[in-house]
């Protein structure tokens, strides 16, 4: 009976690919090779994020954010390009997430994958794999960031604010300030992308913002954690303040109640 259920839920993920990857070419036969590249990205994208990415939750939470950044900027160049692109991007990324939060062998078959984050002894995500996890986002970031800037204005400025947002994002987690002044800093970015919405719309640069983003992603990614030394991949203070363990309560023994006759 388990065995079963398996084979059912294998045989409806599967399907939900097909029907997924139909609708795909329904909407793009016309031009299918060139749509089936951001199709492909996207699933690999997406299954890379639900199967690797997320035992760094810092590289998790950046690339869902990056996910649909990646959206808005191909809406922004898919007229150049001739392309569905966001929508053969959309279809893959659903997809992906499909084929990789979904566990298809093992002894676990038919289980989804299990998320559980290492920890070390302190009680914080680690190791030369969480490095090598935001090392790699980050160098995602920045070659959709290139990317995009190649495709929509390729000039000095752009790629100026490009370099310029990375060393930003890096520098305000490679020496944070407090927890609270982070979180205000932060607010910044969002803040900052509209407006340049705005002056790249007016000075004929409309991958300002767009730069902007992919640049300060990144750069949280390479700042945030430890890159040598013996703490390798563990998030940089005040980001591994240890947290506080609740102390279990002794129970006292109950006591005995007299016997009444």
């Amino acid at each position: 009976m388990k065995k079963l259920n398996q084979w059912s839920a294998q045989i409806f993920y599967g399907g939900l690919i097909a029907v997924i990857a139909a609708v795909f070419v329904w909407i793009a036969h016309s031009v299918l090779l060139a749509a089936s590249l951001f199709f492909v990205l996207a699933a690999v994208y997406a299954f890379f994020l639900f199967r690797v990415v997320w035992r760094s939750a810092r590289a998790s939470m950046v690339m869902h954010f990056a996910m649909v950044l990646v959206l808005y900027s191909l809406l922004a160049v898919e007229d150049g390009l001739d392309v569905p692109a966001a929508a053969s991007w959309s279809l893959g990324v659903i997809a992906g997430a499909v084929a990789g939060g979904y566990k298809w062998s093992g002894k676990r078959s038919g289980s989804e994958v299990a998320q559980k984050r290492e920890r070390n002894s302190e009680g914080f995500t680690g190791g030369w794999h969480i490095a090598l996890i935001n090392a790699a986002c980050a160098i995602v970031l920045m070659g959709i960031g290139v990317a995009h800037l190649a495709l929509q204005s390729p000039t000095a400025p752009v790629a100026a604010v490009l370099t310029g947002a990375l060393v930003a994002g890096w520098a305000l987690f490679r020496f944070p300030p407090s927890l609270q002044a982070r979180n205000m800093l932060l607010l910044v970015i969002p803040v900052e992308f509209f407006l340049l919405i705005f002056v790249g719309g007016n000075t004929g640069q409309q991958a300002l913002p767009f730069a902007w983003a992919y640049g300060t992603l990144a750069g949280i990614l390479l700042g945030g954690r430890y890159w040598s030394g013996p703490k390798i991949g563990e998030p940089r203070p005040p980001f591994n303040v240890q947290a506080k363990r609740r102390r279990k309560r002794k129970r006292k023994p109950r006591s005995k109640q007299k016997q009444t006759l």
